[in-house]
């Protein structure tokens, strides 16, 4: 089965598609944003997703340092491409179909991160030009940037301490757009950053949050979209389908952190989000496009320990990165609204999943996102 193309208007809002597919139909990212197109109208009064909204946002933001890889042992300086050269190739290569998101490559880079690892281990990484770029761990290692001081605004030497290594995921816009800052990660589409803490600070402490009122929170939210006009609309249009795969798993990718803390009283976009999770597992399951039993995953950084409790209670198993990605496959259904990762581009190169629910994709995304769930501050160095 092709895309279907799908006319009707459901009254959830906001630029969403929902696109439906055949497994084995070679569909690219810009075919994709003209098939199979579902508008999905009201979007706003239902997920929260608007900026003007006046529920809270719960941003995290996260400090990650972003190093000079090596190729074969050398420092870029020996071997870094002109602006022109990594942007012609960046061009030809992709225009040719090359991925810039190989699923292999990405179990690679999953595996090495899984290990124990040390300050001056390497962590090896195929990019886009073919090459093994290694990534050295720098745990421990003390950096120093400037930024404004908060007081008087100048600016002032900062020394942070590298922590947890972890995947950075680059477009092929921001590859290109990156190249008049880093030409040693021309063709870094994955690489590997660290996290950083301020030197002699101690991790700022997770927001003290209650499991009960979580739960009690994304239960309300839950009955609350469980009778609205948005889910009956997307009920009625998934009802209409014909798959020739019956779901097996849900994916939702970077819904953002939800319950409330003493300081935030939860995020509602983000919980009306995994309840949206919550009724399509629901609903596969009992009727005969999902399979007996459907598994739900959801993948997000900025998950905090109260999240990870509340979705384990719900039935929602938390997964780190990358594996949300991995897990996904031609049985499984992934929704992504307004992620601040490049998560279509992703999605395209490493699966076909049967449906699809995420933000239209237009001919140019903003270079800024509207929506940040999970906001990293991120120190490059060339």
């Amino acid at each position: 089965m092709g895309p279907t193309q799908i006319q009707s208007k459901v009254q959830v809002g906001l630029d969403m598609d929902l696109r439906i597919r055949s497994a084995s139909l070679p569909v690219s990212l810009q075919e994709a944003s003209m098939r199979g197109n579902m508008r999905l109208e009201q979007l706003l009064q239902h997920l929260q997703l608007s900026n003007s909204s006046t529920q809270p946002v719960a941003t995290f933001k996260m400090h990650v340092w972003l190093d000079r890889p090596l190729r074969d042992g050398k420092d870029a300086d020996e071997w870094k491409p002109t602006e022109s050269e990594a942007a012609a190739n960046i061009d030809k290569w992709y225009q040719a179909g090359r991925l810039l998101f190989p699923r292999d490559s990405l179990q690679d880079v999953r595996d090495q991160l899984r290990k124990p690892l040390k300050k001056g281990d390497s962590i090896y990484v195929k990019a886009f030009d073919g090459s093994i770029y290694e990534w050295l761990v720098k745990i421990g290692d003390i950096k120093t940037h400037f930024e404004p001081d908060g007081d008087t605004g100048e600016e002032k030497s900062v020394e942070w301490v590298l922590t947890t290594p972890q995947i950075s995921y680059r477009s092929f816009e921001d590859l290109k757009r990156l190249l008049e800052y880093s030409l040693s990660r021309a063709y870094c589409s994955v690489g590997i950053a660290h996290r950083m803490i301020r030197v002699g600070q101690e991790p700022e402490p997770e927001p003290l949050g209650n499991l009960n009122s979580g739960l009690e929170f994304l239960d309300t939210i839950l009955r609350d979209w469980e009778g609205s006009e948005a889910w009956s609309g997307i009920k009625s249009t998934l009802s209409s389908l014909n798959l020739n795969t019956k779901i097996a798993k849900v994916i939702g990718m970077a819904c953002g952190t939800f319950t409330p803390t003493l300081e935030c009283p939860g995020s509602r976009r983000s919980a009306v989000q995994h309840a949206l999770l919550l009724t399509l597992t629901s609903f596969l399951q009992e009727s005969n496009l999902g399979t007996g039993e459907v598994a739900c995953y959801v993948q997000d950084p900025g998950y905090s320990k109260t999240d990870r409790l509340v979705l384990e209670k719900s039935d929602i198993k938390a997964l780190e990165d990358p594996e949300g990605f991995l897990e996904m496959d031609d049985a499984s259904l992934v929704f992504s609204c307004g992620p601040n990762i490049c998560v279509k581009e992703i999605v395209a190169d490493i699966a076909r999943p049967s449906i699809l629910i995420w933000c239209t994709v237009k001919e140019e995304d903003p270079e800024s996102p509207l929506y940040v769930f999970f906001a990293p501050v991120v120190t490059l160095v060339d």
